[in-house]
C-alpha cells in the first residue's frame, strides 16, 4: 500500500496498477496532460485502477488519438470496448481541445447509463406519458481563468470533490455513484515529462507545490518514457515493479542548492563517502543510475525528484 508510516514514506507502484477495494486503500485520480501517453500495457492498468479520470484540455486529444483516431480501443481482455476509455471530465481553458474531439466525447453515452435511464422510464406507470430522458455524454467544461493552468484547474476541481464542496462529475457508466468525502486522492499526472523543457519543468514545479504547499502525500507523474515523484524531506521506501519501471533511474536536486541523500538498492548508491554527497546541479548529480532490486531506501534532508524509466516507452 502507498502510505506514510511514521516518518517513513512508502511508495508502491502496485497501488497504481492493482485494483484494491479495501476502504483503506488509496483512491487514485488520473489527470491526463497534453503530452504523449505511457505505453498501452501500463496506461491500461493505470486507467482501470483509477477512481476518477480527468483530461486537462488537450489531454483529451491524446486520449482520442489513441483510442478513437488510432482505432486502438482494445480492453484488457482483448475485446474492442470504446466505452472503457471515456473520461469523467474534460476541463481547462480549452484552447487546445480540438473540435472533433470535443464533439466526440460530448455525444458519447455508455451503454450502462442508457440501460439505467431506460429502465427508470419503464418502471413508471405509463411510459407514454414520460419522454425518454436526455442522455448526457462526457462533461466538457471551459474555465477561462488566465491565472491558473489547466493542471491547476483540474487539481482544484479534485480538491472540491474531496471536501464535498462539489459532487463528482457525471459518470455515464455509473450514473448513481457516490464518492465519500474527506479522503485525499493520490494524483497521477499522465504525461508532462516529454516535449518542451519548460513544460517538463512546470510539471516538476506543480508536483512540488502540491507536496509542499497543499500537503498532498502522493503525486506521481508518468509519461511515455519516464516516471517521476517528489520525495520530501525524510525517509522513503520505494517498491518498484521492475516489469513496468526501470532499470534506469535518477535523483535530481531540483530547486535546492544541495541535497544530502543516502540510498540503498541502487547500483551506485549515494552516501557520505560518495563523491555525489552532497548532490547538486553545480557539483554532481545521480543520473543514469540503475535499480538492482525492487525495494529502494532513500533518505534526504531536502525535497528531491526521483525519476525512473518506463518500460517499453523508448522508441
Amino acid at each position: 500500500m502507498d502510505t506514510a508510516c511514521g516518518s517513513i514514506y512508502t511508495w508502491d507502484t502496485r497501488a497504481l496498477v492493482e485494483p484494491n477495494e479495501s476502504a483503506s486503500a488509496p483512491r487514485t485520480a488520473l489527470i491526463l496532460l497534453n503530452s504523449p501517453l505511457p505505453p498501452q500495457p501500463l496506461f491500461a492498468k493505470l486507467w482501470k485502477t483509477a477512481t476518477l479520470r480527468f483530461c486537462a484540455d488537450g489531454g483529451a486529444n491524446r486520449l482520442y488519438d489513441r483510442f478513437v483516431g488510432g482505432r486502438d480501443g482494445s480492453s484488457l481482455d482483448g475485446q474492442v470496448d470504446q466505452e472503457a476509455w471515456l473520461p469523467d471530465l474534460i476541463l481547462g481553458d480549452l484552447d487546445s481541445l480540438r473540435e472533433d474531439v470535443r464533439a466526440y466525447y460530448k455525444q458519447q453515452v455508455r451503454a450502462g447509463e442508457r440501460a439505467f435511464l431506460l429502465s427508470s422510464v419503464r418502471s413508471l406507470d405509463t411510459e407514454e406519458d414520460h419522454p425518454a430522458p436526455l442522455l448526457q455524454g462526457v462533461t466538457v467544461e471551459q474555465d477561462p481563468d488566465e491565472y491558473s493552468t489547466d493542471l491547476g484547474k483540474n487539481v482544484a476541481r479534485l480538491t472540491a470533490i474531496e471536501t464535498g464542496a462539489l459532487p463528482p462529475p457525471h459518470n455515464p457508466k455509473s450514473p448513481t455513484r457516490t464518492i465519500p468525502t474527506g479522503q485525499q486522492f493520490q494524483i497521477v499526472l499522465i504525461g508532462g515529462l516529454s516535449g518542451r523543457l519548460d513544460q517538463t519543468i512546470h510539471t516538476l514545479h506543480a508536483m512540488t507545490l502540491l507536496a509542499e504547499k497543499e500537503q498532498r502525500d502522493r503525486v506521481w507523474a508518468i509519461g511515455k518514457e519516464s516516471a517521476a515523484l517528489l520525495l520530501t524531506k525524510g525517509s522513503h521506501e520505494l517498491h518498484v515493479d521492475l516489469a513496468l519501471f526501470g532499470k534506469t533511474c535518477g535523483i535530481l536536486p531540483v530547486g535546492v542548492s544541495e541535497a544530502h541523500v543516502t540510498t540503498k538498492g541502487l547500483e551506485w548508491n549515494l552516501g557520505p563517502n560518495d563523491y555525489m554527497y552532497p548532490t547538486s546541479l553545480s557539483s554532481a548529480v545521480s543520473t543514469s543510475n540503475h535499480l538492482i532490486q525492487e525495494e529502494i531506501k532513500i533518505e534526504t534532508d531536502v525535497p528531491v525528484v526521483w525519476t525512473m524509466e518506463v518500460r517499453g516507452g523508448a522508441e
